[in-house]
């Protein structure tokens, strides 16, 4: 049996097994991490050279390959399978960047604020106003005063596909004139019709702050629902702003780094799995052996 099987060199299997998932990793951690946030298009065109030099080496293995070139096998196989690791890394890089590191990081950028009155404010000659959004646009962890509550019995939702849900922020002391800027909102966490409220830590009596909403793409949404919301219950929201409700902030952050990087770790060991299969099975198929 072991005369019909052509006998290879260790060094090009070694390299077949472990450069395409060298080369996964190192697109997968330049699109999903800090390099990405701090330097977007050195990041960008590092990615678009890595892949640029892997179509290049793909179409030289494949005129060795039609040229009958016995060593053809490995360079074209190792060609093909760092293209593939490098579009793949690349493309799950920038699923976690958006999902998971961008928001954390761009939280982590803004202003924190401490004992915010959600629905008054005193101005230094004693007036009192309402507490308008609009002074809190750079915003990030907004930290309430004790008397801060959610008011769940005026929440609302807009549904499209998701169902966007909100609630006011308030203070139960405020007398008026009374801010109604501050929201409290989260995805497919209520009813259709806004009531059973659960988004975020709603049910803890001990949330007292926000973590800035970093999902711009549904900011729209949930001002269409602030919309029927203050139309319903005869509000009045000129600048809405958009916060998670939470206990920590900062713990909520971090558990979406974790969430990051626990992908990251797990994607390193299925791409070596993938890698050592693909390689095990073209093998087996080609009826090569190791020497």
């Amino acid at each position: 049996m072991s005369k019909r099987r052509r006998r290879v060199n260790g060094a090009p299997l070694l390299l077949a097994l472990l450069l395409p998932w060298a080369v996964f990793v190192l697109c997968f951690a330049m699109a999903g991490f800090i390099f990405h946030y701090a330097m977007p298009l050195t990041a960008t065109l590092v990615e678009l050279l890595v892949v640029a030099v892997c179509l290049q080496r793909v179409l030289w293995a494949w005129r060795l390959w039609k040229r009958g070139a016995a060593e053809g096998f490995y360079p074209a196989y190792i060609a093909v399978a760092t293209l593939l690791a490098a579009v793949v890394g690349w493309g799950m890089g920038d699923f976690t960047f958006y999902s998971f590191m961008e928001p954390s990081y761009s939280a982590m950028q803004l202003v924190p604020y401490t004992e915010v009155d959600p629905s008054s404010t005193q101005l230094q000659d004693g007036q009192v106003v309402p507490t308008s959004g609009g002074r809190f646009g750079d915003a990030g962890k907004v930290y309430f005063q004790h008397d801060t509550i959610l008011d769940v019995s005026r929440s609302f939702s807009f549904k499209l596909a998701d169902v966007y849900c909100v609630a006011p922020i308030k203070n139960q002391l405020c007398r008026e004139p009374c801010g109604q800027d501050f929201w409290a909102v989260g995805k497919n966490c209520c009813a259709e019709d806004g009531s059973n409220f659960t988004c975020g830590d709603a049910g803890s009596r001990r949330a007292k702050s926000g973590l800035r909403l970093m999902e711009n793409t549904d900011v729209p949404f949930y001002r269409l629902a602030v919309l029927q919301a203050a139309s319903k219950f005869k509000m009045i929201s000129q600048h809405p702003v958009f916060f998670h409700w939470l206990e920590d902030p900062v713990a909520e952050l971090h558990s979406w780094q974790r969430q990051g990087f626990r992908r990251f770790a797990l994607a390193m060991l299925g791409a070596f799995l993938v890698s050592a299969a693909t390689l095990f099975f073209v093998l087996r198929s080609m009826d090569l052996a190791i020497s």
